[in-house]
């Protein structure tokens, strides 16, 4: 019976999508790990492409490398970016050796800001695997968050995360603007954040932060 299985080819699931493999029965996981034909979603929030993971990367630089919700860095180096909270929810990070796109999320929730990095990649493929770390300072206070790995999601997701998060208190928040240092690499290797940068002078709270203090103590008394 088990001979007969063998013999047995089926089409992968993403025939439909232009993958042109057969795969032997009951051995379909095994090209599931290196197709890439797995339908990604466009990372950006006003475009509705849908296309196999070998296209995502060329479809965004393409048709949005330019636009200033995007920025361009390098694996195992680290990059600066800034965020308009109050109206920007994703800010889209271009790896262009390994020609990969990270999605660098923030959830501005009432106790404060979760923010999160994910691939977009099929969870199934076999790729390097990665860290990253974050880096905020505000007011003598410094918050480093150092993921165990980056997830790899298909499309963006609204949802606020669960896990693989940095929380940012609102009392910490300068404004509406967050400017913060990203690192990503090699799991274990890369993502870390330069020694320079560590000691860089930390930023004082802005009025949002000031007034958050001051509805306090007028709480208390």
């Amino acid at each position: 019976m088990e001979s007969v299985l063998e013999s047995v080819f089926v089409p992968c699931r993403n025939a439909k999508f232009g993958c042109t493999k057969k795969v032997c029965y009951g051995k379909e996981s095994t090209h599931e790990k290196e197709c890439t034909f797995y339908q990604c979603s466009c990372p950006t929030l006003d475009c509705n492409y849908t296309g196999s993971y070998n296209d995502i990367y060329s479809h965004f630089v393409d048709d949005h490398r330019h636009e200033p919700k995007s920025v361009t860095f390098f694996c195992g180096g680290s990059v600066d970016v800034q965020m308009n909270i109050a109206s920007d929810t994703i800010l889209v990070l271009q790896e262009s050796k390994k020609r990969l796109l990270f999605v660098l999320q923030c959830f501005n929730e009432p106790l404060g800001l979760y923010v999160t990095v994910k691939c977009i990649a099929p969870s199934t493929l076999e790729l390097e695997k990665l860290a990253y770390c974050l880096y905020y300072s505000m007011d003598g206070q410094t918050l480093t968050y150092k993921s165990p790995e980056v997830k790899r999601v298909l499309e963006v997701s609204s949802k606020t995360p669960q896990d693989n998060f940095m929380f940012v208190p609102d009392s910490l928040l300068h404004d509406e603007f967050l400017e913060m240092k990203i690192s990503i690499g090699l799991k274990g290797i890369g993502a870390r954040i330069p020694i320079a940068f560590m000691k860089k002078k930390p930023r004082t709270k802005g009025r949002r932060a000031r007034e958050w203090d001051m509805s306090m103590l007028r709480k208390e008394a």
